[in-house]
């Protein structure tokens, strides 16, 4: 190798080595991910608390609600914010913490289950729009479950 080889290697090696930076940003995508799974499960333990139940309860009953696999719930809930424009954040939480509550589960890839959500929380029936969306939704979803 040439000198000039060698001191390009030592000077990356060098780089990564002493660059805090380089190892915290390699950190960060697992953290995010685990900062919206606990705002998943803190939401709907606050949405329960709000209705009445018990802090402690509230909080067992969203962890258990979400436990399964956590990431993917979370990353399922993402791609039904972005996909399906007729809900927001709220009112999923909303319909999510009563489902919690009577220990129903929710199939975030399931279409009938999506459908019935959405037009649960519209209080509507749905247009082709909608539907589309959600056909789409469910197709991501199925994605991440393989």
């Amino acid at each position: 190798m040439s000198k000039e080889n060698i001191l390009r290697i030592t000077l990356f090696v060098s780089v990564l080595a002493f660059n805090p930076l380089v190892a915290e940003t390699l950190k960060i995508p697992a953290n995010i991910q685990t900062q919206q799974t606990n705002s998943i499960a803190s939401g709907i333990a606050n949405i329960l608390h709000k209705r009445g139940i018990d802090e402690d309860a509230a909080e067992e009953i969203s962890r258990e609600f979400v436990a399964e696999d956590e990431a993917l719930f979370a990353r399922m809930m993402d791609n039904l914010l972005s996909g399906c424009k007729s809900i927001n954040k709220e009112e999923l939480l909303t319909y999510l913490s009563k489902e919690a509550l009577f220990r129903n589960s929710v199939q975030l890839h399931d279409y009938d289950t999506l459908v019935a959500m959405v037009a649960a929380i519209r209080e509507k029936a749905l247009d082709k729009k909608t539907l589309s969306e959600l056909q789409t939704v469910v197709k991501e979803n199925r994605a991440l479950m393989s």
